[in-house]
């Protein structure tokens, strides 16, 4: 094998996989390396669903780069011949005040998104299996649903090989990065490899492989749960009658989750979960975590739950719950792309083009300053 790259992407998850495709159209060398075998569920892009939703209560600069992450998901479909979005219509439920309402207000009133404005009673009518408290309304978008994230980064990874130019260094574990020269040394277990610039997509693992500098991150430990919806109104579990929904609860807690569509109802806390680390993680679900996310759903949704599984996954979270898409700060052949804060696969087809253009020399054609390093300046 040669050694020697134009780029090389570090993870080849969400965005590492996208980045990848982009980059198959560029003709220039470009090495892919994970320490696992994507897609896999040792990072945080499994699970079998992620939600997509455009008005974004996380903050409106969103809106234009998941806005382009639909076009790319529909060029990626086309292309590949593959379902990868399901559109079942979103729900963000809460406090007429609280943060995910008011924040999906406000995306879709700045972008003049459509949308519809639901009281207590609304929600009962239209969702039957939801059971909303007096006090809760709702934010309705049609144009939300369902992406398939094993299915996205396969298919990713597979139109990338189809190129010729892309190698794929998979169950290899990066040790050390240096620049030499404005040359990027990977020392990995598979062999030591050089780029002229590296794409570092590592997810959970982004400050082992920081050289000399850490990044104000955390990683938390987050269950994901399957239920079988039983005997109490299932007709209304699919997603022709339940959409995906994020809800804010009384006390603040978040909770997500989607329709049956065959595995059972798939339920999470957003946030919250204890910090950990990728070589500390518990995968286990206890059976206290069990009871909680239970009584949950017995009380929020009209369903008596059978519990059929459960997952565990890492949220890499910043202190402000955003990205980061910039340059490293001394080696500025480094891009640092990641971290995804528990809400990122949905841009992965928009954001693998950003970086596939920074890798490029080129400049982006969305704004990413809002994902600059220098916002944690001081911390």
């Amino acid at each position: 094998m040669n050694h020697s790259f134009d780029i090389a992407i570090v993870g080849a998850g969400a965005f590492g996989s996208s980045c990848a495709y982009h980059l198959s159209f560029s003709g220039k060398k470009v090495l892919v390396l994970d320490l696992f075998q994507p897609p896999h569920s040792m990072g945080s892009s499994h699970g079998l669903t992620r939600i997509i939703r455009e008005a974004y209560f996380e903050g409106p600069h969103y809106v234009p780069l998941v806005q382009q992450a639909y076009v790319l998901w529909d060029k990626l479909e086309k292309s590949s011949s593959q379902k990868l979005l399901l559109p079942t219509g979103g729900l963000m439920i809460g406090n007429p005040n609280g943060k995910v309402v008011n924040g999906a207000l406000q995306s879709a009133q700045s972008y003049g998104l459509p949308f519809e404005y639901l009281d207590n009673k609304d929600i009962i009518e239209r969702f039957p299996a939801f059971r909303p408290g007096p006090g809760d309304v709702g934010v309705y978008e049609q144009r939300a649903g369902i992406l398939f994230p094993e299915h996205c980064i396969q298919t990713h990874l597979e139109l990338a090989s189809r190129s010729g130019n892309i190698t794929f260094q998979f169950n290899s574990r990066v040790t050390g990065l240096e620049e030499i020269k404005g040359i990027i040394r990977i020392t990995t277990s598979a062999g030591v490899f050089e780029a002229a610039r590296v794409v570092l997509s590592a997810g959970a693992w982004m400050n082992d492989l920081l050289p000399g500098f850490e990044l104000p991150l955390t990683v938390a430990r987050q269950p994901l749960y399957w239920f079988n919806p039983g005997s109490v109104l299932p007709q209304f579990s699919g997603p022709d009658r339940h959409p995906v929904y994020i809800w804010e609860l009384a006390d603040q807690r978040m909770i997500y989750g989607f329709p049956n569509l065959g595995d059972g109802i798939k339920i999470a806390f957003h946030h919250g979960g204890r910090q950990t680390s990728p070589g500390t993680l518990e995968r286990e679900v206890s059976p206290e975590e069990l009871a909680e996310i239970t009584a949950v759903l017995k009380e929020h949704f009209h369903l008596e739950p059978e519990f059929s599984r459960s997952s565990v996954c890492m949220y890499t979270n910043t202190t402000d719950e955003g990205f980061i898409l910039d340059f490293h700060p001394f080696l500025k052949n480094l891009i640092i792309a990641s971290p995804c804060s528990g809400h990122g696969f949905k841009f992965s087809s928009s954001i693998g083009k950003i970086l596939s253009d920074l890798a490029l020399g080129n400049t982006p054609e969305l704004d990413i300053s809002a994902f600059s390093l220098s916002r944690f300046v001081g911390q």
